[in-house]
């Protein structure tokens, strides 16, 4: 059985052509690794995307769909800069074929506090459209990125990705919530926990017929008629610039999100229990990532 280390040796090196020269590859210069040097890093990048599949319980030797891949590189980002996050990208474009859509780093601007109070979101949202105030609310009280405000659904209409094993334990101490379904660009689903008034204004925007939107060169299918992705964003950002004099980022949301959940989770679990949960309820499944939400990376 192949380990990760060395089906990543192998798939690297069937895209590996040393020695040539870039007028000598033509065409196929954009999807070959010419450099010794560049096809060990490419190597170390699939090793650990190898490396979360197993972790995942997913075979290695699946079929790597662009949706997967999107998954794991959505990931990376939480915790690696630009840089690392593009030759990431890159590196599984060319070792498997696929064009990928830019990626951003989510810590590249990081504060050491990006997290929001209650009353500085109440002044943000004054300076949003009401489509853009629902949807940052939802990012601030159900822990959803920009581009998930846009895949929210009604959980009828679906259930969570059946490749992961999902806690029961998800969403203990809330109360008066409603559970909707959210997808992320990397097309792992899970359920969200939303309270009753939110999903109450929410319901009042349901369309009468899911619409496809597309956001950073991806299509997302719309079920509510609210914003999200990078027009929520921009959108946010803006108006924290005129509320508070700055802006922190939506993605400080979550950050929020994680520190009221974890204080909640702490008294009814132990404390590796509870970051479990909460990397579940997140959607990355690695309390490591969690901490960085906590720590304020």
């Amino acid at each position: 059985m192949s380990t990760p280390q060395l089906l990543a040796r192998e798939l690297v090196a069937d895209v590996a052509v040393h020695g040539q020269s870039k007028t000598a590859l033509d065409d196929l210069n954009a999807w070959a690794v010419r450099s010794v040097g560049t096809e060990r890093a490419y190597r170390q990048v699939v090793t650990t995307y190898l490396e979360w599949l197993r972790d995942q319980r997913i075979p290695l030797q699946t079929l790597h769909t662009r949706g997967m891949l999107m998954e794991f590189l959505d990931e990376y980002a939480e915790s690696r800069g630009q840089k690392s996050v593009d030759q990431a990208r890159q590196a599984l474009q060319k070792t498997f074929a696929v064009t990928l859509p830019t990626v951003e780093s989510l810590i590249k601007t990081a504060a050491r506090d990006r997290t929001y109070t209650f009353d500085e979101l109440t002044q943000v949202i004054k300076y949003q459209t009401h489509k853009n105030q629902l949807a940052t609310l939802l990012c601030f009280d159900a822990g959803l990125r920009a581009h998930e405000c846009i895949t929210l659904a009604p959980r009828c209409d679906g259930s969570p990705s059946t490749h992961r094993d999902w806690s029961p334990e998800r969403f203990a101490g809330l109360t008066d919530i409603v559970i909707y379904l959210v997808t992320g660009k990397g097309g792992l689903t899970r359920e969200v926990a939303v309270s009753i008034e939110l999903s109450d204004a929410l319901q009042k925007l349901l369309r009468s017929a899911p619409v496809v939107i597309q956001d950073r060169e991806v299509n997302y299918r719309s079920s509510f008629a609210i914003g999200g992705g990078q027009a929520l964003s921009s959108s946010f950002s803006r108006a924290s610039e005129l509320a508070i004099g700055q802006s922190r980022g939506l993605h400080g949301l979550r950050h929020s999100f994680a520190r009221r959940r974890l204080a909640t989770l702490c008294t009814l679990f132990p404390p590796r229990d509870a970051l479990l949960i909460l990397s579940q309820e997140l959607g990355h499944f690695r309390p490591s990532i969690t901490l960085n939400y906590i720590s304020g990376r």
